[in-house]
């Protein structure tokens, strides 16, 4: 009896839960009080104002949760016409051996009732799967090379790996950037020229369904000529032919140099100056929101190796700023080279919930973050940011959300429970 009774509460918030929205955005939405909407999916009829008001509210509530008002209100009356179901007079008193029975009557208003259920799950659980893989990001695994490459002599390279069925795939940071599609088994190989020294080829695989792209991955080609090759380096001498002394420019950083062959050497990042924030931050009201930056931490130290012919080639990822960047070979000399790393294009970063939960809307570049913005972002919660001139973002619980915008951390945007809208603008834009 419990089953049936708590049967129209369970049909109205698993269509607010596949629909993604709280109670209180329906009551924003339906003009509701939240606390009648909390009574109808618990079944707590008596908190309710009156049958003729229910049923106006399950009208309303079930036009915007895209169910069938009828429906709702045939649930209704039959948990409501059980609750007050009127005593009876008791039975008189039966013989100790004989036992009652209870009978189980199966209505046509219960069987369709039941049917509709397993069809509302049933719709549920496929446009879950079906959002589930929309907001997937396509797989992208470089086969061949398995790892960068040092020493090559030739004057262009094969890459094979595996991606979505039919994608295409983009090379770029080279002379030539090709495009090719995988197959309908996602393989596919790219053929690219290369310059002598260190080339650092960069693919992205884009999901013609989802029209999603996915992660870049790199190997780095280092380029030798064989007939004008020098004798390698002494034992504890480091040549660094990257980065360049005073060089400015974006993330990662190319380490690429040659010492002894098998020779060990670790490099290490000291900052020196903070980079200035490359956006400007405006509150609701369009005023002026003073940040404080925190200093960005150096990143652990990169362990190299090289080859047999004495070349090494690696990456450091850096924030924006100024650094010391020193490579140190095992038994030797250190070379340092201070270099400056500028942050990209846009307005790029992450949005993180810590310590509690909040309400939050999301825009880049006017347009609402998908399944993100109006929704409520729980502890551990993590989102990409990624826009061109604008970031807009609105949190009811400003003390759990903390930024990090171009390599820059600036924090959480306010107290706890304060309700805070800020405004972000790549600067000069």
């Amino acid at each position: 009896m419990t089953e049936q009774v708590h049967k129209l509460g369970e049909v109205l918030r698993a269509a607010r839960e596949a629909k993604s929205v709280d109670l209180a955005r329906v009551e924003r939405d339906t003009k509701i009080r939240e606390r009648y909407l909390s009574a109808l999916e618990r079944g707590e009829y008596r908190e309710l104002p009156g049958s003729v008001y229910t049923k106006g509210f399950l009208r309303n509530y079930g036009s915007y949760l895209g169910l069938d008002p009828e429906y709702l209100i045939d649930l209704y009356r039959l948990e409501t016409s059980v609750t007050t179901e009127r005593p009876r007079m008791p039975a008189p008193p039966r013989p100790l051996g004989t036992r009652g029975s209870r009978t189980f009557v199966i209505t046509p208003g219960l069987v369709f009732a039941a049917l509709l259920t397993v069809g509302v799950g049933a719709f549920i659980a496929y446009i879950g799967y079906e959002l589930a893989n929309f907001a997937r990001q396509p797989e992208l695994r470089i086969i061949d090379p398995a790892t960068n490459v040092s020493g090559y002599t030739g004057s262009s390279i094969t890459l094979s790996g595996v991606t979505s069925p039919n994608a295409s795939v983009t090379v770029s940071n080279l002379t030539q950037n090709p495009t090719v599609t995988a197959d309908a088994a996602g393989n596919f190989d790219v053929t690219v020229d290369l310059l002598p020294g260190s080339n650092v080829i960069e693919l992205t695989a884009r999901d013609p369904v989802t029209n999603r792209d996915s992660e870049t991955e790199r190997r780095t080609v280092v380029v030798v000529n064989e007939l004008a090759a020098s004798p390698s380096p002494a034992e504890g001498v480091v040549t660094l032919e990257q980065p360049a002394a005073d060089a400015t420019l974006t993330a990662p950083l190319p380490i690429v140099g040659t010492a002894a062959p098998s020779t060990a050497l670790q490099t290490t990042a000291t900052l020196v100056t903070a980079a200035l924030p490359s956006f400007a931050v405006a509150d609701a009201a369009g005023g002026a929101v003073p940040i404080q930056p925190e200093p960005p931490a150096a990143p652990a130290a990169l362990a190299l190796s090289t080859d047999v012919a004495g070349a090494f080639s690696g990456s450091l990822s850096l924030p924006a700023g100024t650094w010391e960047v020193t490579v140190t070979p095992t038994g030797g000399e250190p070379i340092t080279r201070r270099v400056t790393i500028q942050p990209g294009a846009g307005l790029t970063g992450t949005l993180e919930i810590v310590g509690g939960e909040s309400y939050v809307e999301v825009e880049q570049d006017g347009t609402p973050v998908a399944e993100v913005s109006g929704s409520i972002a729980v502890d551990g919660d993590t989102i990409a940011l990624s826009a061109i001139g604008e970031v807009r973002i609105r949190a009811g619980n400003a003390g759990a959300v903390r930024l990090t915008l171009n390599g820059i951390t600036i924090g959480a945007m306010g107290p706890d429970d304060a309700v805070v809208e800020w405004r972000i603008t790549r600067s000069g834009g």
